[in-house]
C-alpha cells in the first residue's frame, strides 16, 4: 500500500508539473471557457461494493485518487464515458493488477458498463498484448451509478508476461483500443 500511494503522489507531481500556462485565451473566450471547466470539475466516487463495506473517500486509495483527480480537472473525454490507466499495482508476490479510473464526463448518470480494452506494445517489428480484448465489467451491483463528472477506480488482472510488457511500453510503440462499450444511461 506504501508503494501505491508512493507512485500515486509522484504521478501526481509529475502532471501538475507538467502544465502549459503559455497559452493566453482570446478576450472574452477565455473567462467563458473558464467558468465551463469549473462547472464540470471532476470529483472521485466510492464503488457501491466499497460503499456497502463503509469504505469512504477520506481513506486511503481513495483520499490518493481524489487528489490525482484534483490536481488534474480536466482528465476525461468530453461528453463521453472514458478510462484512464494509473498504474500497475502489486497485490501480492504473484498478483499484479492496472489500476484504471472510469470517468463520466456524460450530462446523466451512467451504469452497467461493458467494455472490451486492449493494450498493445509494438517491439521491433512484432506486436504484443497487455490486454487483448480484456472484458471490462462495471455492474450497477460493483461500480453503482456513475454520476455525472465523477470517476470510479476499477482493476484489471495482469500477467506477469504483460507486467514485462509495461517495462517496454512509450508513447509511440503502444496501441491502446476499446471496443463494444455499451452502458445505460440514468432516466
Amino acid at each position: 500500500m506504501k508503494k501505491l500511494l508512493g507512485i500515486l503522489f509522484a504521478v501526481i507531481l509529475l502532471v501538475g508539473c507538467n502544465a502549459d500556462n503559455d497559452q493566453k485565451p482570446k478576450t472574452g473566450e477565455g473567462e467563458k471557457v473558464k467558468k465551463e471547466i469549473e462547472q464540470q470539475a471532476l470529483s472521485m466516487q466510492v464503488l457501491k461494493a466499497d460503499e456497502e463495506n463503509g469504505v469512504t473517500l477520506e481513506e486511503g486509495m481513495y483520499q490518493q485518487l481524489s487528489g490525482l483527480v484534483e490536481a488534474n480537472p480536466d482528465i476525461g473525454v468530453a461528453d463521453d464515458f472514458s478510462i484512464h490507466a494509473i498504474d500497475l499495482v502489486e497485490k501480492s508476490a504473484d498478483e499484479s493488477v492496472m489500476l484504471f479510473l472510469g470517468i463520466n464526463r456524460l450530462e446523466k448518470g451512467i451504469k452497467n458498463i461493458t467494455l472490451e480494452y486492449t493494450l498493445s506494445v509494438e517491439t521491433e517489428g512484432t506486436v504484443k498484448y497487455v490486454f487483448n480484448r480484456e472484458k471490462v465489467d462495471l455492474s450497477e451491483s460493483f461500480a453503482g451509478v456513475i454520476r455525472p463528472n465523477h470517476a470510479i477506480p476499477f482493476t484489471v488482472p495482469v500477467t506477469p508476461e504483460g507486467k514485462e510488457l509495461l517495462q517496454l511500453m512509450t508513447e509511440e510503440n503502444k496501441t491502446v483500443k476499446i471496443e463494444n462499450a455499451k452502458f445505460e444511461l440514468e432516466k
